[in-house]
């Protein structure tokens, strides 16, 4: 399997030209050295035919497409199977194995991160090692914990593999068959995990309806890729990439299960439908996101085109860190003048106040922050540059959420 950026097409040949990004999956009968050596590399494909012509027709140069090949010993031909159109490329939609875990055979507790149902893939994130069976050849199977990866083989089990979601945690045995791959097969069963949760709601009833609909209740900003638009209604869909912010008053449960999943937003106020006329369906927007208890989220305060989301673009506090009341100390590595925002580096908790909830507040150190809340600090924001090291006092109102809001005196610190 290939994915790579269309550079030439020929429908009436049936063949096309990209350059490589990502050799995401290498069958177990490959016999080429080296696959990954193609990434970057011009090369063409023929032999496409049928309904895979209107994929060529409809893909423009420099769009990306996802396919499977094999070399005849002539020419790269195309079998058949999968040829598709997908979003740019992006390191993280394929995430490579360590070298250590290859060859791995055994069980893993993991949490399923994004769901393709047209390849019946998953990428998830692996929490522990549940088992390592007698076949394994991974050096170090503890090498993937704490990192994503690539889970096919789903084929067979199509009901499990339907009843999955975004979000979810699993225990799944699986076995990595071709070492040069960076995809492992599911070998025997799956099964939904007790996450801490869903044991949250076993513990409390009443929230099993808002964990159904995670959109009930949301108040706060998404981001996610244009699915379709209707500017004349005002109304929108997109597949959500990130929950930057949680306001408040926020009454869903669970706002980070929306990520992965289509939103309907409608209500777009006319002095923001120019954000709809100028992104394409694929780009990424950000808006402010209302849910009163019924229909769709409503659109408010913010719509507007943005890049699309890389990893580290809206950083996530650590658990134990959630509730932090007081000063902390770092460097500034990003400036969003349009919310009013920063992105911080912290480099020492200078002070916990008596308000302070968190369980460790040291767990921040190191790491980067969202700060908000500066429509009262204009002038203070304004004097601030990428690359200063500021103290701040901050809050976390929201322990749902990952920003922080400023609520004492911010200052810049000597070199």
């Amino acid at each position: 399997m290939l994915v790579g950026r269309l550079a030439a097409k020929d429908v009436e040949k049936g063949s096309f030209v990209v350059v490589v990004d990502a050799v995401p999956r290498v069958w177990r009968n490959n016999k080429a050295e080296n696959p990954k050596s193609i990434v970057g590399k011009s090369i063409e494909i023929e032999g496409v035919f049928g309904k895979f012509l209107d994929v060529l027709v409809t893909t423009r140069i420099g769009e990306t497409l996802e396919f499977e090949c094999k070399h005849d010993g002539g020419s790269l031909i195309f079998p058949g199977e999968l040829l598709r159109k997908v979003a740019p490329y992006q390191p993280e939609d394929y995430p490579e194995l360590p070298e250590e875990f290859r060859g791995f055979r055994g069980a893993v507790v993991a949490v399923i991160k994004k769901k393709d149902p047209e390849t019946f893939e998953l990428i998830v994130e692996v929490q522990r090692i549940k088992d390592v069976w007698k076949e394994n050849a991974a050096k170090q199977p503890e090498s993937i914990v704490g990192k994503e990866m690539m889970l096919a083989g789903f084929w067979n089990r199509k009901d499990a593999y339907h009843d999955l979601k975004v979000g979810d945690q699993i225990q799944v045995g699986m076995q990595h068959i071709g070492r040069q791959s960076d995809h492992l097969t599911v070998a025997e069963f799956v099964r939904r995990s007790e996450s801490e949760s869903m044991k949250a709601s076993r513990q409390d009833p009443s929230r099993d309806g808002k964990m159904s609909d995670p959109v009930k209740g949301f108040r706060g900003m998404l981001v996610g890729r244009l699915v379709k638009k209707d500017v004349e209604r005002g109304t929108f869909t997109v597949t959500v990439d990130a929950v930057p912010r949680v306001w408040k008053n926020n009454q869903a449960a669970a706002p980070k299960s929306l990520i992965g999943k289509n939103v309907d937003a409608e209500g777009t106020p006319t002095k923001m439908l120019d954000a709809l006329v100028v992104t394409r369906i694929g780009e990424t927007i950000q808006f402010g996101a209302l849910h009163d208890g019924e229909g769709s989220l409503r659109v408010g305060e913010v719509l507007r085109k943005v890049a699309p989301v890389q990893k580290g673009d809206y950083p996530e506090l650590p658990d134990d860190f959630r509730g932090f009341n007081g000063i902390l100390a770092g460097k500034v590595v990003k400036k969003n003048e349009h919310l009013w925002e920063l992105t911080v580096v912290v480099t020492e908790v200078v002070k916990e106040f008596p308000k302070d909830e968190s369980r460790d507040a040291q767990t921040i150190v190191g790491k980067p922050i969202m700060l908000s809340g500066f429509w009262n600090r204009k002038d203070a924001y304004h004097g601030i540059s990428v690359g200063d090291r500021i103290q701040v006092g901050v809050e976390h109102p929201q322990r749902l959420g990952d920003q922080l809001s400023v609520i004492e005196e911010i200052r810049k610190l000597d070199e």
